[in-house]
């Protein structure tokens, strides 16, 4: 199997990414469902994202075809911190492990390419998905903050905190 994450450098958008961002079962647990998603949109999003120097943004190449986006975010280079979101887009390829390898090649990316020493991630409680793929990558629950996203009128979940730290992830 092979999965490589490749930097996205330049503003160019794909119609799978558009695709992915307007599917809603893809993005159950984002954000991103709540708004419609088109090439100026996403051009828009990328501009901002590419000038920031606290963010980059990967392309999850699986197999020489792109299934996804990672984004390692909110770098902090004082305090060696940062945190990912990320999502597998292409349906075909989910519950085959390759969200957990993802992972491991982020953490790789985080602790050795950028000298981070602590991970955070921020779930949706009802995502047992990502639950699963962090907690083999040996991440731990650090917290809950209740009721703290919306998924429909009338019910809300709480967002869960997991983080890792360079000593304890095996590289």
């Amino acid at each position: 199997m092979e999965l490589k994450l490749k930097i996205i450098k330049k503003c160019i958008i794909s119609q799978d990414w558009i695709r992915w961002l307007n599917d809603k079962e893809v993005t159950k647990y984002s954000d991103n469902r709540l708004k419609k998603h088109s090439k100026s949109t996403q051009r828009e999003f990328l501009k901002k994202k590419l000038k920031e120097k606290s963010c980059i943004l990967y392309k999850i190449i699986y197999e020489k075809k792109p299934i996804g986006i990672i984004e390692i975010s909110k770098i902090n280079n004082f305090h060696k911190t940062c945190e990912f979101t990320y999502m597998i887009g292409e349906k075909e390829y989910w519950n085959k492990g390759i969200g957990t390898k993802l992972i491991t090649l982020a953490l790789k990316i985080a602790f050795n390419n950028l000298s981070m020493e602590k991970v955070n991630v921020g779930i949706y409680g009802n995502n047992k998905g990502s639950e699963k793929i962090l907690m083999k990558n040996g991440f731990k629950r650090e917290g809950k903050l209740h009721n703290y996203y919306k998924i429909s009128k009338s019910k809300r979940v709480d967002r869960i905190l997991f983080g890792i730290i360079k000593k304890k992830f095996k590289l």
